[in-house]
């Protein structure tokens, strides 16, 4: 038993079958004895240490001839291995849940973290990143190549071929990216970006510059002051060395206030000077004696010397017989730099004398401003100058209702026949304020003439012309239908639409006649609350239905102009008169007709909907009333320390519901 003990465990196995010579002496065909020791657990047997002696020889070892497999046993003995009882081991995948096949290890579970690659040490993107840099630097070596041709043909021949050839233009664009058309198409890119901006440039804003491109002589040509005139109370200034010096103190002014008469002659030298001097104080006070000498005004001003004024800055000759206005798009960088404060001074000096010009002086000297306003430059830089100086010209116009059509009449025809570019007429018109009546009439006998291309329209009030019928024909015309063709003329459009805007106005001409509303009707507290919060009832019903259709005319309209806008594909180039159109369909709704819109509902009729309506604010009005009433009502008796009343709390409630019970019992 002893030695059963301490043997290897297999000899237990061993015990029960064949013996190893015996296993061996067995013919081959009979399948061997195997155990499945899978099943049972290993419990090794403690053996007691074993000592070897120095010739003994080790069973099965690398030197051994034998090729028995059971030296396990013999090695753990001859080592001395002693351990405990080794601990059960369970299989881990007999109790785990076995994964699912269809998740792949590399797919995100959860959108939200999904991460962008970043590439660490990747060759692939450092290549990739070496090259597009190699890329970029031959551009920027070819677009200076370029930049450097076309400054020396242009030196050479005064301008350059590659300026003037778009297909050179072209094809130098698109070779800007070296091999840039094998990745991603980006030359195709770069040409349609080429043509776009090409046609931008060619499609921009349209303007006729009023001064001469050339920058007029800084000290201009003195003229010799009359001495001769100089006599009386004005020989003063006949001596040049304290004629600047008076000028500069007021005296000519104070003898003017004091009713002195300025000569002609010394008159017209002060006109000379205005724009030509140097000295801003000596041009202010010039312009202030120009203002007191209302008689030379009216007999020595008129547009031959208005234009005489602007020509010795630079500006356009006079021409009895005007010639057509050509627009352009050429941009001047250097006209920014010009001086303006002559000019300023010359809008000041018109904004004094207006009142004593005549008629004819003061009809010129507005066609004079609108033709200074189609200059960008010029109405940006003297804008507030210019508005105040056509404000009084056209106030000073309008005394009469004869004079004023006689002029209007004139200044529409010098836009009519001297202009033939619309954007340079709806440029003049938009330089026309707003602020008086008489501004906006003459805006939109300007525009009515454009519109409807009819001569002669603006001598007299357009109200009378103008109908629902005629507006709704003019958008059928053929130049309102908008087509999606290449050659479309955007712009076109864009400047009819500003001038249907203008004519159109607040709608005067299809707004029915309203009758004063007597007081006796409305009390005193009710038409003060409903002149702070509410807009005018019409007080019969002819007034309510006249208000109703000239809502459902100003509602056709704005769907007309809706089409319009629909109609335009979206595009960048179509991006002003797709706003132009929505300005004015918006302006139709919400400024012109007498009330806003109401508001649609899918599940009802219209009718029903806006009855419902009308019906049911008066209520909701009187509610809200009466709630705001209670409330500060309550918040004052808070503040007062007055009890609420029992009635009105739970707990009053309660206490009275006591008292009546004691009371009864």
């Amino acid at each position: 038993m002893s030695s059963r003990k301490n043997g290897d465990i297999r000899g237990f196995f061993r015990s029960a079958g064949p013996s190893s010579s015996q296993a061996q002496s067995q013919p081959a065909s009979s399948p061997p004895l195997t155990l499945d020791l899978s099943s049972s657990p290993r419990t090794p047997v403690k053996s007691a240490p074993r000592v070897f002696s120095r010739d003994e020889v080790i069973k099965g070892s690398d030197d051994s001839d034998d090729g028995s497999d059971d030296s396990l046993g013999s090695i753990t003995d001859a080592l001395g291995y002693r351990s405990g009882p080794a601990a059960h081991r369970r299989d881990p995948n007999v109790l785990s849940t076995p994964q699912a096949k269809r998740i792949a290890s590399g797919i995100h579970r959860s959108p939200l973290t999904l991460q962008p690659k970043k590439h660490k040490f990747d060759l692939k993107a450092l290549i990739s990143h070496s090259r597009e840099i190699e890329r970029t630097e031959e551009s920027i070596r070819k677009a200076n190549a370029l930049i450097d041709q076309a400054e020396q043909n242009s030196d050479n021949s005064g301008e350059s071929d590659t300026e003037n050839d778009p297909k050179r233009l072209e094809e130098a664009a698109g070779n800007l990216f070296v091999g840039s058309d094998d990745e991603g198409g980006k030359g195709d890119k770069i040409r349609r970006a080429f043509k776009r901006s090409k046609d931008d440039e060619t499609s921009s804003r349209k303007h006729c510059y009023f001064f001469g491109q050339g920058e007029p002589p800084s000290s201009p040509r003195k003229n010799a002051f009359p001495r001769k005139k100089a006599t009386g109370r004005w020989k003063f200034l006949s001596q040049s060395g304290t004629r600047r010096q008076a000028f500069i103190m007021g005296l000519p002014y104070t003898f003017l206030a004091q009713g002195e008469s300025l000569p002609d002659e010394l008159f017209q030298w002060i006109l000379d000077e205005v724009c030509s001097e140097q000295n801003a104080e000596l041009r202010r006070q010039y312009v202030n004696l120009t203002e007191l000498c209302g008689d030379q005004t009216r007999r020595l001003v008129n547009d031959r010397r208005l234009y005489a004024l602007l020509q010795t800055v630079g500006g356009p000759t006079y021409a009895r017989e005007h010639s057509k206005f050509k627009s352009t798009a050429e941009v001047r960088p250097e006209y920014l730099e010009r001086n303006w404060s002559p000019l300023v001074t010359f809008l000041q000096l018109l904004e004094r004398i207006a009142p004593n010009l005549q008629t004819s002086a003061a009809i010129s000297a507005v066609q004079l401003l609108l033709r200074m306003s189609m200059d960008p430059v010029v109405a940006g830089v003297v804008y507030e100058r210019y508005v105040s100086a056509m404000t009084i010209l056209v106030s000073s116009l309008a005394e009469s209702r004869s004079q004023w059509n006689t002029a209007c009449d004139a200044i529409c025809s010098y836009i009519y026949e001297n202009i033939d570019d619309l954007e340079l007429k709806v440029a003049s018109l938009l330089s026309i304020p707003s602020s008086t009546s008489h501004l906006v009439d003459l805006r939109r006998r300007i525009a009515a003439e454009s519109l409807f291309n009819k001569p002669g329209l603006g001598r007299k009030p357009i109200d009378r012309h103008l109908s629902f019928e005629r507006i709704r024909d003019r958008l059928d015309a053929v130049d309102f239908k908008s087509t999606n063709r290449v050659d479309f003329d955007s712009e076109r459009l864009k400047t009819l639409t500003t001038l249907l805007d203008i004519v159109i106005d607040r709608a005067d001409f299809m707004r029915p006649a309203k009758t004063e509303t007597s007081s006796s009707h409305i009390s005193t507290t009710q038409s003060t609350t409903s002149d702070a919060k509410t807009r005018s009832v019409p007080n019969s019903e002819g007034e309510a239905a006249a208000e109703q259709k000239f809502n459902e005319e100003i509602d056709i309209l704005a769907a007309r102009v809706n089409v319009i806008h629909d109609r335009i594909r979206d595009k960048a180039s179509r991006k002003n008169v797709k706003l132009s159109l929505l300005g004015l369909e918006k302006r139709l709704k919400y400024a012109v007709r007498t009330r806003p819109p109401p508001k649609k509902d899918i599940f009802a009729l219209e009718e029903a909907m806006t009855r419902e309506v009308d019906d049911n604010v008066p209520k909701q009005r009187d509610f809200m009333r009466q709630w705001a009433q209670k409330k500060k009502a309550e918040r004052q008796n808070k503040e007062n320390g007055v009890p609420e009343p029992a009635d009105l709390t739970d707990g009053g409630e309660r206490h009275a519901a006591k008292d009546l019970r004691v009371a009864v019992g």
